[in-house]
């Protein structure tokens, strides 16, 4: 569960983020401009005290590690913990 009335500013770079990362299961630079995205989103959310939610996104950066030339294997479990979150925070809009 996430905090309760998420902006929708935030809302929309979770999913920005989300989409990011479906393009970046087999892409190198992609993968890193996610990392990087979501680790901007990370202080972003930290600055207006969203902390239940930061520390989804700190989990979620933790199982990502970009790798050079080989598969991410934790490629899935990522993406699932990015569309679940995504999908918690919009049911708190007009909350």
């Amino acid at each position: 569960m996430v905090e309760t009335n998420i902006p929708e500013e935030i809302i929309k770079d979770l999913q920005s983020v989300c989409r990011l990362h479906e393009e970046a299961v087999c892409n190198h630079d992609k993968c890193r401009e996610f990392s990087e995205s979501l680790s901007a989103l990370l202080i972003r959310v930290e600055d207006i005290k969203l902390y239940r939610m930061a520390d989804r996104l700190m989990s979620i950066l933790l199982n990502c590690k970009p790798k050079e030339a080989s598969h991410c294997e934790k490629a899935n479990l990522v993406g699932e913990m990015m569309k679940y979150i995504t999908k918690e925070a919009k049911k708190t809009v007009g909350k």
